[in-house]
């Protein structure tokens, strides 16, 4: 009868209500969350609970052992040039282990590293207790890996990947010979202490190029041990454009620092050619023929064969107890998600050859 219909209809669509409830319940349960909030430009973070959304196919739940505070994270907070859509969770990079996966490359219990894409939503970033990865950006590591010492490489070698094979047009190392003489050419990293640049030094001196670098006096020492060849301390312009001019000719230009000072150091050594920089800038028009490149997001930009050397081969090398292979920068533990604000604000006035890190659970 009809109304049997309509009845069953109705207890069908009740029950239904009801399971899906209880299945946001549980998961709320089951990973009670929460996270350093910013709700609007310049706002302080908030301590609050976040929700555990639903994975979508390729993505990953990963409860979130170490997360670094990055330069973008306190720009994201305070710089009106720089948007991302608030309420919103930063963090850019963690280590942790997989909780919950709809990835058929990893399992519930594996332990890994994710480069994070913090601007497409809360759910992603890494000030939380638990956040959600992407396929391809993530890597499977060691069990007995060192999470904390580790957590510092996600951001540095994925960006500075992807520039080296996207806009460098650099040789990536050969793993069976990572100490080949520096045959290739001469390579300039423009501030060697950070984080990319230490990586960009280290994957360049690998992949057999000589590496040209600069260094606040009191960095020089650690910058030297990452490889470079030559380390020109910054003790005056006109001391670094001279001997930068000295080493010429480059075969690419990666600017670490990335503002117009820099810019304009590197136009008046190069004269004409193509500054890679990872933030953007304009130079004065007397700098015509240099040109300034820049992308936003170069993890999202990662090609098949770089994101294989980095996932399946790289990092699994590097973060082996005893690897001699990689100088991870170092780190400096903060505290929990409710010492970000006070992070972003260290970071905001700089923090150079080190890393200061959250421990969300």
């Amino acid at each position: 009868m009809p109304w049997i219909r309509r009845r069953s209809l109705r207890h069908f669509a009740t029950d239904y209500l009801h399971t899906i409830h209880c299945h946001i319940l549980d998961m709320t349960e089951k990973f009670a969350n929460k996270a350093a909030w910013i709700r609007a430009k310049r706002e302080p973070v908030v301590i609050d609970d976040a929700p555990t959304p639903e994975l979508a196919e390729h993505q990953v739940r990963i409860k979130v052992a170490y997360t670094a505070i990055n330069p973008l994270d306190a720009k994201l907070q305070f710089f009106d040039d720089l948007t991302i859509k608030f309420p919103a969770i930063l963090g850019l990079e963690v280590t942790g282990r997989v909780v919950e996966s709809h990835c058929p490359h990893f399992s519930v219990g594996d332990i890994v590293l994710a480069s994070l894409d913090a601007l497409s939503g809360p759910q992603y970033g890494g000030f939380q207790k638990y956040t959600i990865a992407q396929m391809g950006h993530i890597a499977k590591i060691s069990d007995d890996a060192d999470l904390f010492k580790v957590v510092t490489s996600p951001v540095a070698l994925f960006t500075t990947v992807y520039y080296f094979t996207k806009e460098l047009h650099l040789d990536l190392p050969d793993l069976s010979n990572l100490s080949p003489p520096p045959t290739k050419g001469t390579f300039l990293v423009y501030s060697g202490s950070s984080a990319t640049g230490a990586a960009a030094i280290q994957l360049a001196v690998q992949a057999g190029y000589k590496v040209v670098t600069t260094s606040s006096s009191r960095n020089a020492e650690y910058v030297r041990s990452l490889g470079a060849h030559v380390v020109i301390e910054r003790t005056s312009e006109d001391h670094v454009i001279s001997t930068l001019k000295a080493e010429l000719p480059y075969i690419a230009v990666y600017d670490n620092f990335g503002t117009v000072d820099t810019g304009n150091v590197i136009a008046q050594v190069i004269g004409k050619g193509t500054i890679i920089t990872l933030v953007p800038y304009n130079l004065p028009s007397k700098f015509s023929d240099v040109v300034v490149k820049f992308q936003a997001t170069p993890e999202r930009h990662l090609g098949a064969s770089a994101k294989k050397f980095l996932i399946e081969d790289y990092f699994p090398l590097i973060t082996k107890p005893g690897n001699t292979v990689f100088k991870f920068q170092p780190g400096r533990l903060l505290g929990g998600l409710d010492q970000v604000q006070a992070g972003l604000n260290e970071q905001l006035k700089g923090v150079s050859a080190k890393k200061l890190i959250i421990a969300p659970n």
